[in-house]
């Protein structure tokens, strides 16, 4: 619940309030118990008809980890951005300072898809000086390609809630080098080097582009 950003899922008027519905309907909701731990997994099995898992990962995976750079002040993971700014904001209205504040910062956000958008979202909320995010992937192409048909999921260009903001926040038309026009994102960037100085605190990063090409012929025929 704490790392979708309130609001684009508030935390009252829609959790709450449905929590309250499902309450009503009779269903007892436990907080807090640890299966393996609190309760043994066989409990689950053996007291109830259905056990149904929805599963969500809190533990970032660090790609970064042997990037030179890593350990400078000022790089955060994602779920740790996001989260603490929920909890504060739902805890004191953002006012016990117990966040990561982005407000004043030129802000570098790696990576795309839900959770890059709410971290664009939330550092506009906080008041970055700037803005932009990299995405190790190539740029989508706007209309479904033709090895993507029907019913794969459609992998093509998509301006989410934080793109819009940001590019109403911000002026990129003038971006050296930019790939897409009026966007924050920049596609086939890797990071290579975060930079900081003398006091340990990340001042940029060095980055690469990519170029993305497929094999031009197939490898020998094999079996599985």
């Amino acid at each position: 619940m704490y790392g979708i950003p309130n609001m684009k899922l508030d935390k009252e008027a829609v959790v709450q309030r449905r929590v309250n519905l499902l309450a009503e309907e009779g269903i007892t909701f436990k907080t807090g118990v640890e299966i393996g731990k609190h309760i043994p997994a066989a409990t689950l099995m053996s007291d109830f008809d259905a056990v149904v898992l929805c599963v969500g990962s809190t533990r970032p995976n660090d790609f970064f980890a042997k990037t030179p750079g890593r350990d400078l002040d000022g790089i955060h993971f994602a779920m740790d951005f996001l989260t603490a700014n929920t909890r504060s904001l739902l805890d004191s209205k953002l006012q016990d300072k117990k966040y990561i504040s982005a407000k004043g910062k030129d802000v570098i956000v790696i990576g795309g898809g839900d959770t890059g958008t709410d971290c664009i979202g939330t550092s506009l909320r906080h008041g970055c000086r700037s803005l932009v995010t990299f995405e190790i992937v190539p740029q989508p192409p706007e209309e479904r390609a033709a090895n993507n048909p029907w019913p794969q999921w459609p992998k093509v260009l998509r301006t989410d809630y934080g793109h819009a903001e940001a590019a109403a926040r911000f002026d990129y038309s003038d971006v050296p080098g930019k790939t897409l026009a009026g966007d924050p994102r920049e596609f086939s960037v890797q990071t290579v080097e975060f930079l900081g100085d003398e006091s340990g605190k990340l001042r940029g990063v060095k980055t690469i582009r990519l170029d993305w090409t497929k094999p031009q012929k197939n490898g020998p025929p094999f079996s599985v």
